[in-house]
């Protein structure tokens, strides 16, 4: 990232936009408590059953049972984070009453060793610049994809949790690292903000594990404090396909964002972000009407993947593009 990311004042960007009437709009960015509240239950009840059934078989010395109930535990709990519930509740679309998505959503992202104060400033700026080069510091692409990462993805993933361990360190110590950081928080005030939260993060993990430890229910530390970072393997490849080998520099959500049709389950999981460039045009909309709103746009849209395996293929397809033009330029 160049110097121009903290100094340049970007320009408006008149983005593409499929067409929609206001009457249209208003009508899909309804917002509904019960709606809301369903899906959060839902999700947490999953949560529910996954720790239940993992905690039952540890303290049983079941150990393979334990194990595999931790894996899906790891794999659901995963999109409590900023691919999936905390990144709706910070457009404030879940709810219609506003403080129940600003609790829910420091909450959330308390559980996932999030800070939601830099969330919120660097997605705003990410909806206002996506994929611009030196004007969106949350996505750069070209993106990078390396199949060991997803080793990791598929266990503990330890390099997950290293950088998480030590942005809330170092922002708990007053420290907000990068030219990304700097342009988002200039001022003295907002750089309050993300320390205070991140030492709350912090101390707040600190004090649930020593109870967890001090108490006899060691199985917590797996099932709480370190559950982001285990199997986060489905939500690291659908964060992932947001934006991979997609176009930088367009004004049109159509070349620089990408969507998949997802199974029910897996969309609900995902809190419906497969739906992603129908939440880019217009992010406003709640999560449970964007599949309403892609029918609705469907003819101004480009094709999208079907299931897993179709977007898989497609980004091992973009892997062997990238590996390929390497290649040659390296030839050159």
């Amino acid at each position: 990232m160049t110097n121009s990311m903290a100094t340049k004042a970007a320009p408006h960007v008149d983005w593409y936009r499929s067409p929609l009437k206001k009457e249209q709009l208003a009508w899909f960015s309804r917002r509904s408590d019960m709606q809301g509240a369903l899906h959060v239950a839902a999700h947490l009840l999953l949560l529910c059953i996954t720790a239940s059934l993992a905690y039952g078989a540890f303290l049983g010395q079941h150990y393979g049972w334990a194990l595999l109930a931790l894996f899906f535990h790891g794999t659901f709990y995963s999109f409590l984070g900023w691919a999936g519930a905390g990144h709706e509740l910070m457009h404030r679309t879940v709810f219609r009453t506003r403080r129940y998505n600003d609790i829910f959503l420091a909450l959330f992202a308390f559980l996932t060793w999030n800070n939601h104060i830099y969330f919120r400033a660097s997605h705003i700026r990410h909806h206002q610049k996506t994929v611009l080069s030196d004007q969106d510091g949350e996505v750069r692409l070209p993106q990078t994809l390396r199949y060991r990462e997803w080793l990791w993805a598929l266990t503990l993933d330890l390099p997950a949790l290293y950088r998480a361990l030590r942005i809330v360190v170092e922002n708990s110590l007053g420290s907000i690292r990068g030219q990304w950081g700097a342009r988002l928080f200039p001022d003295a005030s907002g750089k309050r903000q993300v320390i205070r939260v991140a030492r709350m993060i912090l101390l707040g993990h600190l004090v649930l594990a020593t109870g967890f430890v001090a108490t006899g229910h060691w199985p917590l530390l797996l099932l709480v404090t370190l559950a982001p970072f285990i199997a986060d393997w489905l939500n690291k490849t659908l964060a992932l396909a947001q934006h991979f080998g997609m176009q930088p520099d367009v004004d049109d959500f159509r070349l620089n964002s990408r969507t998949v049709l997802l199974h029910p389950f897996l969309a609900f999981l995902y809190w419906q972000m497969n739906y992603h460039i129908e939440h880019h045009m217009y992010p406003a909309v709640p999560f449970y009407q964007l599949k309403a709103l892609r029918t609705q746009l469907q003819d101004d849209l480009p094709p999208a993947a079907h299931g897993m395996r179709a977007l898989l293929q497609e980004i091992a397809a973009i892997k062997r593009r990238q590996e390929q033009a390497a290649r040659a330029v390296k030839q050159a």
